[in-house]
Order: structure tokens, then C-alpha cells, then sequence
């Protein structure tokens, strides 16, 4: 991101507002690590993104440096790589559904619903790291569980031997099924 950075922290040329105070409000984003300062106006309201999100601003205000910089982030094709990204970034710009929708449109849902506010990001990885704490005890729950019952199994297999002998017939006693809505929700 270093050919963007200028862009993403030079002071934005703030003109007068409809308050009259010449000041706009700026909330704090937070992109892949770089706390960014934007417009609330350009993040809540589709049609400023979308003016400034646009194919025109592709083409005419970033620079061929910053173009090749951004394409690097799309998908490489073998055969003609490049008029294929062309492609993508008009059919992008243009609004075109990928599969589960427009990546442009998308991220505009996103900034609206403050998903890019660092306090919400903190909160989020704190989640997924509760998340993945609560899987890695239920897995180490699971595997104890697992163990004692292969234990009590091999145990049972040796005191039927040990009776038994090399002649009787053998019979192994099955597990009764689970009675706690945990197991039985597991096993299906």
C-alpha cells in the first residue's frame, strides 16, 4: 500500500459545510492495519461513495502507478491477463454481480454499518479469539471423553480375554446410547 499512503493520511481539503462551522465529521476507519480518517458523509450515504468510487476516478484521478498498483490485487489470468482485468474492473465499476454480489457495493454496506470502526474491529477479534478458545476446550473436552472410552473399551476386551480363554466365543458389551442432548445433537 506504500504508492496509496499518501492518499490514505494527507489532511483532506475540508470546505464549508451546511453547519457552518466549516468542518466535517470524520470517523476513523480501520483498513488492513492503517487507521484511516474518512468523511462520515462518504461512508453513510451510497451515492457520495459511489460518485467517488468510481470508474471515472479509476481512469482519470489515480495515477498509472497507482492503477498497476491496485490491479496486482486482482486475480491473474493466464491468457491475456491484462484486458482480462480490464474486464473485471469495468464489470466492477459497472455494478455487475460476482457470485454472492458486487465487492463495491458490498464494502459500501460495510462502511454504513461500521464494520471498519477500529473499536468494532478490537471487539471482533476479540470474539473470534473467545470463539477459537471455547472450539480448542470442547475439542480437548472431546478428546478426554474419547480417550476414557477407548480405555474402558481396551480394558473390557482384556478382562473378557483373560476369562474367556483362546476357545469361548467372543461377545463384547456395546456402549449404551447417550442420554445428555449434547451427545445425541453431536453424533447426528
Amino acid at each position: 500500500m506504500d504508492s496509496l499512503d499518501h492518499m490514505l493520511t494527507d489532511p483532506l481539503e475540508l470546505g464549508p459545510c451546511g453547519d457552518g462551522h466549516g468542518t466535517r465529521i470524520m470517523e476513523d476507519c480501520l483498513l488492513g492495519g492503517t487507521r484511516v480518517s474518512l468523511p462520515e458523509d462518504l461512508l453513510e450515504d451510497p451515492e457520495i461513495f459511489f460518485d467517488v468510487v468510481s470508474l471515472s476516478t479509476w481512469q482519470e484521478v489515480l495515477s498509472d502507478s497507482q492503477r498497476e498498483h491496485l490491479q496486482q490485487f486482482l486475480p491473474q489470468f493466464p491468457e491475456d491477463s491484462a484486458e482480462q482485468q480490464n474486464e473485471l474492473i469495468l464489470a466492477l465499476f459497472s455494478g455487475e454481480n460476482f457470485r454472492f454480489g458486487n465487492p463495491l457495493h458490498i464494502a459500501q454496506k460495510l462502511f454504513r454499518d461500521g464494520h471498519f470502526n477500529p473499536e468494532v474491529v478490537k471487539y471482533r477479534q476479540l470474539c473470534f479469539k473467545s470463539q477459537y478458545k471455547r472450539y480448542l476446550n470442547s475439542q480437548q473436552q472431546y478428546f478426554h471423553r474419547l480417550l476414557k472410552q477407548i480405555l474402558a473399551s481396551r480394558s473390557d476386551l482384556l478382562e473378557m480375554a483373560r476369562r474367556s480363554g483362546p476357545a469361548l466365543p467372543f461377545r463384547q458389551k456395546r456402549p449404551s446410547p447417550s442420554r445428555t442432548p449434547e451427545e445425541r445433537e453431536w453424533r447426528t
